[in-house]
């Protein structure tokens, strides 16, 4: 990217909520919000990085600064939040310290930066504003440094950031004359507002709707910048509500405020002002980004006369100006700030022949299909091809944004990457558009599942990979997105389990949506190249856990649909079931007998052995922690040594197979845990660990079995939930790999640590 330099709607809630919550002041029954730092103490240790992979998960937004050049921000929906660093090229992540206990607040569902002082940017935050997640409320972060360090508002309230709707908004936003006061569009619980700054927030209560349990609510607030002057506070402002599917206006500042007649009576999900006034809206039938159904799009006159005699004006007719009427819905909304009557609206859910952006020149007369004048670059990140002849121009199109400095550079938000251009106005000259996925440079919003360094030593991939949405790949570069693109044959829309052999022979992964039928394949060069499975007959979908014996010989398959754990002998090609395991059991093989293979059932808390090859299992241990979030790992090159990460029991040991087990007093929470290559001079491979040691959650490393651990990150760099898998490199002492939810494979070589920064 090139920034230029020049559930059914439940009774409404009457009860006024308040969230007078800051830093040293209770409300009711409200915990103080604590400050947040991105930097805070313990900055001294090892920089960790992204393995480059560029992009992979959905950009629900982009917001430039208007009145500073080079300034902008993008929001995800599960991988935090970046600024554009304009001299680097790059996306700059900011909210890389989120701890492990506060993951649900690396998902940001809206943004809002200060056009009157830039330095300050706000972020609302929060994942999931579903049943399931009660008491885990969201909040409101605020910076006055551009997001290098921040503080934070809890709110009494959920946020949804990865909830259908993440593409509206933006719900969050700062009135441009006036920065200390600020309006947030929730979900659940009306309209919210600040007058200090986001220091402190409370529902209005003038708002028409103060809400309802439907997680859809609020959809965007927007301000009309050509009344009223700089300082004083903006006069007209409009919400789209969800579930009225009304549009509402203020022209007093919000004292009161009216219903905006004349739209097709659908839900507005976005809307923005031209510099003439003009309002414009996207409306759809549902929600996005999933089955958003027929979408339009409405132009509103501006200047139709105010209400409490503020001499504020609200908008006037509407005008259907939809490009296209059919089934699918409209999603991103761009008006150009250097000219009021351009506008670029996005398709989403138009599968066939692929969404697309269409601009206007004209106020909406007129529309061209963007797409048809475009040739996409993905040469930075070849994976985007998604094993087809050529890349498609987007899917799930939830954001555009056009540079207030520069007409020309447009940006486009896709479910995994940004696309940006320099030349727009090509299309108006009968030339080509060239868009990039360079945009998406500095971004990695992976969820990344399981990983494996090949034990082949000749293979050149130094990590292979299985994530969430883009399948999975062989990384030959820590610093290039993979050349070949994803791992094919098959081609997986997510993978979730990867194994190998001890001696590297073997190499299976499994996950879902596989090409061609198939959901998983084997490699015999070290994840390079693979073969599809036939999957077994039984099985319905795929997913779940696969372990390869020692040799090779085996490979065992624990289906995601719990139908059963299926054993091969011949690479895939045929299936037959074991037997003695209960459903959705976690297979893992002995490092050094090929007969031996062990498999945790951690709802259960049992561990069970077999002698046969993976034919039968018994079970070896019961009565060990559980909660279904325990992993069992095998100490490689050690048969019969087996570890159980447990959060709620720490780490526990087994010396025999599994039959008896010892609980090690430094780890009091172990998430998951890895090996490498043993330190200098020891015999003993070197451990890592995501746990709690010493009341501290973080990334560990042990060079002495477990006795004592070594902190290797620091307060900067959690990336939240980081439960998913570590693992070591079995040839370099030092270098290892840590899966994020959200964050992609960060990696580390602790031999060599070094400092970096911005």
């Amino acid at each position: 990217m090139r920034v230029s330099a020049t559930k059914n709607a439940a009774t409404k809630k009457r009860t006024l909520l308040t969230a007078a919550v800051c830093l040293g002041l209770l409300g009711g029954t409200l915990a103080a919000a604590p400050a947040a730092s991105a930097a805070p103490a313990g900055t001294g240790g090892p920089t960790w990085s992204n393995v480059k992979v560029g992009g992979g998960g959905f950009v629900t937004g982009v917001v430039f600064n208007q009145s500073q050049p080079g300034l902008a921000y993008l929001r995800t929906d599960i991988g935090g939040l970046y600024r554009w660093n304009a001299a680097r090229r790059t996306w700059v992540p900011l909210l890389d310290w989120t701890g492990f206990n506060d993951w649900n607040q690396l998902g940001v569902e809206s943004v809002a930066t200060s056009p009157e002082h830039p330095n300050r940017v706000w972020a609302a935050v929060g994942e999931y504003a579903d049943s399931w997640n009660k008491g885990n409320n969201g909040a409101i972060l605020r910076s006055d440094d551009y997001g290098k360090h921040w503080k934070a508002t809890q709110l009494p309230i959920q946020l949804g950031s990865n909830d259908q709707g993440r593409d509206s908004g933006e719900r969050l936003a700062v009135d441009p004359r006036d920065d200390d006061i600020l309006y947030f569009a929730s979900r659940d619980n009306g309209l919210w507002k600040s007058t200090d700054g986001g220091v402190t927030w409370a529902q209005d209560p003038a708002f028409p709707d103060l809400g309802s349990d439907s997680d859809a609510g609020l959809q965007f607030v927007t301000f009309d910048q050509t009344q009223g002057r700089r300082g004083d506070p903006s006069q007209h402002l409009v919400v789209g509500d969800a579930d009225t599917s009304a549009l509402y206006q203020s022209t007093d500042g919000g004292a009161t405020w009216s219903t905006v007649g004349g739209g097709p009576g659908t839900i507005p999900i976005k809307a923005q002002f031209s510099g003439t006034g003009q309002l414009y809206v996207v409306y759809d039938t549902s929600t996005g980004p999933y089955a958003m159904g027929a979408g339009a799009v409405y132009r509103y006159a501006g200047g139709s006369g105010g209400q409490g005699g503020s001499g504020a004006h609200g908008v006037g007719a509407a005008t259907d100006i939809t490009p296209v009427s059919s089934t699918f819905g409209y999603d991103g909304l761009a008006v150009d700030p250097e000219h009021p009557d351009t506008v670029i609206v996005s398709t989403n859910d138009r599968w066939y022949p692929v969404d697309t952006l269409y601009r206007s020149t004209d106020g909406g007369q007129d529309w061209s299909d963007v797409s048809a004048s475009t040739t996409l670059d993905v040469s930075s990140t070849p994976y985007l091809d998604f094993g087809a002849a050529a890349p498609k121009f987007g899917w799930w199109i939830g954001t555009v944004a056009i540079d207030p400095f520069d007409s020309n550079h447009v940006v486009y938000g896709t479910g995994s990457t940004l696309f940006g251009t320099d030349n727009l106005d090509a299309m108006d000259h009968g030339g080509t558009v060239d868009f990039s996925s360079e945009a998406v440079n500095g971004v990695e919003e992976n969820a990344v599942n399981d990983l494996v360094v090949p034990n082949l030593r000749q293979s050149p991939c130094r990590v292979v990979s299985v994530m969430s949405d883009v399948g999975g790949f062989c990384h030959t570069s820590l610093t290039a997105s993979p050349s070949t693109g994803m791992s094919t044959d098959p081609l997986l829309s997510s993978g979730d389990s990867v194994a190998q052999s001890a001696d590297g022979g073997l190499m299976a992964r499994v996950g879902t949506g596989g090409s061609d039928g198939s959901d998983g394949g084997c490699s015999t060069d070290g994840g390079v190249t693979w073969t599809p499975f036939t999957d077994p007959a039984a099985m319905t979908s795929g997913g779940g856990q696969v372990a390869v014996s020692a040799d090779g010989g085996v490979i065992l398959w624990s289906a995601g649909d719990g139908s059963g754990v299926y054993r091969s002998t011949d690479h895939g090609r045929s299936w037959t079931t074991a037997t003695g395991l209960a459903a959705g059991p976690r297979p893992v093989a002995d490092p050094g007998n090929p007969d031996d293979f062990y498999a945790l059932d951690p709802d259960a808390g049992v561990v069970y052995r077999s002698t046969d090859g993976g034919r039968t299992f018994t079970a070896r241990a019961t009565g060990l922690p559980t909660g279904g979030s325990e992993q069992l790992r095998a100490t490689p090159g050690t048969s019969g040594d087996l570890w159980l990460s447990a959060q709620d029991s720490g780490l526990l040991h087994s010396t025999d197979g599994g039959a008896t087990w010892t609980r090690t007093t430094a780890a009091t929470s172990s998430y998951t845990l890895g090996f490498g290559k043993a330190a200098p001079g020891s015999r003993q491979p070197t451990m890592y660990q995501v746990g709690v040691v010493g009341g501290t959650t973080g990334i560990f490393m042990s060079t002495d079995g477990a006795a004592s651990w070594t902190r290797i990150n620091t307060n900067a760099q959690n990336w939240g939930s980081t439960g998913q898998i570590i693992t070591g490199d079995p040839y370099h002492f030092g270098r290892v790999y840590l899966g994020t939810n959200g964050r992609g494979i960060q990696t580390v070589d602790v031999s060599r640590p070094a400092l970096g920064g911005e």
